[in-house]
């Protein structure tokens, strides 16, 4: 299933000699045999997290809490957009805790400590569930950087019930490319449920592994009042702890140190992380410009092992930070983003009016995508001093939209929205504004809704239409059109939830894309 919209194009970096950490049983062994002798341990008491933990006094303050899990799977039919795949909620005792699944190919934690006397109703997955719909905190179990689908893939476990549990994936890719990772799940007196994974990789020709990703649900909401977590904070290479505000205008792409880790920050309960124990080449980071995952990448290696083929390998954990160590990390960690100020990128945010004066701030939560193929004009506007401009073309619809970075938009199943705006055309040209329903890319279009057409020489002129999303909660996707040679200006959009009470009102609030 593709990404609604093209990931950046990872750079790439000079090499890092990776850390020699390991205790000598385990170099001789490899990374999959530290996992399974026990000794991960060893390998993340090198690592930068775990250095941090060391010396965190928040750490050290936590209590031990003794716990015995009682894991076992529950084995779900999968929706009908995921036909033929398998599906298992992760229990502990009665309390669902996490699932896996092959069709999107990840494990997914929706808590990382049993909710106990606390347990209401089982957590429940929608209809169609991927990324935009997580419960709690996703890793992937498979490899991709580049790579064309696999046209195999297996999950088999070797222990499914007990105080652990433990699985294997098995992928085939075309072009004799295969990868095999090993999982095993925990638990850890401080931190709770933590997943160990092994991850290798064989392939014809040196190639980029993207090994593993990260990702929250939540961090990319575009509705204010439900995004979750703010930053991400990674170990840079040269031995800072660095942070970025999500933002479409931060989407970095950089190196970072041997044993590295990549995380959010920060909340009471949960403050998901990847924690990289050991690799075999060096390791860079990537910011996904629309989900703010964390594409975890293995430099290519340099030469062929005794096969003639090039082999990578990573052992990490999969955890979450408690509230209090994470907000020590994140007052530890510096900013690496511009700010502050404003840039020349225009935005678009959900409930607000979007007038186009000042563009995406620096140095800040921005929960909105940017306008990548749309210019602003201070040659007219119905107010300030700004408009999109959009200029037609003879017989075909040229169409702009705020995708490219920043968040998708959001709509609800069952709620009721108005897309409104201010719309001046010129010359031979049709203008009019348009919101599509889509699930899993901008061309899965499930309906679409328009206003009325605006033609020829028309002053400023208020367009708008109401519309309910389709089923399973799809994407909005936002269009600005012009039909025609002639040229169209577009102000003060906004796309607003129409209250369902009929005593209140759908007003909204006027701002400068702060």
């Amino acid at each position: 299933m593709p990404p609604l919209i093209e990931e950046p194009e990872h750079m790439t970096m000079p090499f890092i000699p990776p850390s020699p950490c390991r205790p000598s049983a385990c170099r001789a062994a490899g990374l999959a045999a530290c996992l399974l002798l026990a000794c991960g341990a060893a390998d993340a008491a090198a690592g930068q997290l775990q250095k941090f933990l060391d010396r965190s006094k928040a750490y050290a303050a936590l209590p031990r809490v003794a716990h015995v899990p009682q894991f076992h799977l529950e084995s779900i039919p999968p929706g009908q957009h995921a036909a033929g795949t398998e599906w298992w909620y992760v229990l502990d005792g009665d309390e669902r805790i996490g699932l896996i699944q092959t069709w999107t190919k990840e494990i997914e934690l929706f808590t990382f400590r049993p909710r106990g006397s606390a347990v209401g109703p089982q957590p429940e997955i929608p209809n169609v569930h991927h990324w935009a719909t997580l419960i709690g905190a996703r890793i992937q179990m498979y490899g991709t950087q580049g790579f064309p689908s696999a046209t195999g893939f297996t999950v088999r476990f070797t222990k499914d019930r007990g105080d652990t549990l433990a699985f294997t994936s098995e992928q085939e890719i075309p072009g004799g490319i295969s990868g095999t990772s090993e999982f095993r799940l925990s638990w850890d007196e401080k931190l709770g449920y933590v997943w160990h994974g092994v991850t290798r990789f064989s392939t014809p020709k040196s190639i980029d592994v993207e090994f593993n990703n990260l990702l929250a649900g939540g961090v990319s909401e575009s509705r204010a009042d439900r995004k979750r977590w703010q930053k991400t904070v990674r170990s840079h290479a040269d031995g800072r702890i660095v942070f970025v505000h999500h933002n479409p205008l931060n989407l970095p792409a950089e190196k970072i140190a041997p044993g590295g880790f990549v995380g959010f920050v920060a909340e009471d309960g949960m403050n998901p992380f990847v924690d990289i124990e050991q690799t075999s080449e060096p390791v860079r980071m990537s910011t996904c410009s629309q989900w703010y995952d964390q594409h975890i990448i293995m430099k290519r290696p340099a030469a062929p092992g005794s096969d003639d083929r090039y082999h990578t390998e990573a052992s990490y954990r999969f955890l979450s930070l408690p509230g209090p160590v994470a907000r020590e990390l994140e007052a530890e960690a510096v900013s690496v983003e511009k700010g502050p100020g404003d840039s020349g990128r225009m935005g678009f945010l959900q409930n607000v009016v979007n007038d186009f004066e000042t563009g995406v701030p620096f140095g800040q939560v921005y929960n909105g995508p940017t306008w990548r193929h749309a210019n602003t004009t201070d040659a007219c506007a119905h107010s300030g001093k700004k408009s999109l401009e959009l200029a037609g073309t003879a017989h075909t619809v040229n169409a702009v939209s705020p995708i490219g970075a920043g968040t998708a938009i959001y709509g609800e199943t069952k709620k009721r929205y108005r897309l409104s705006g201010w719309v001046k055309t010129r010359g031979p040209a049709n203008a009019w504004l348009q919101i599509d329903d889509v699930i899993f890319n901008w061309e899965d279009v499930k309906a679409s809704h328009r206003t009325e057409k605006l033609a020829g020489d028309k002053d400023w002129t208020r367009l708008d239409a109401e519309f309910t999303p389709a089923p399973n909660d799809p994407f909005l996707l936002v269009k600005l059109c012009v039909e025609g040679s002639g040229t169209a200006w577009f102000d003060d959009l906004e796309l607003v939830e129409i209250p369902s009470s009929p005593t209140k009102t759908a007003a909204s609030t006027r701002v400068s894309n702060p």
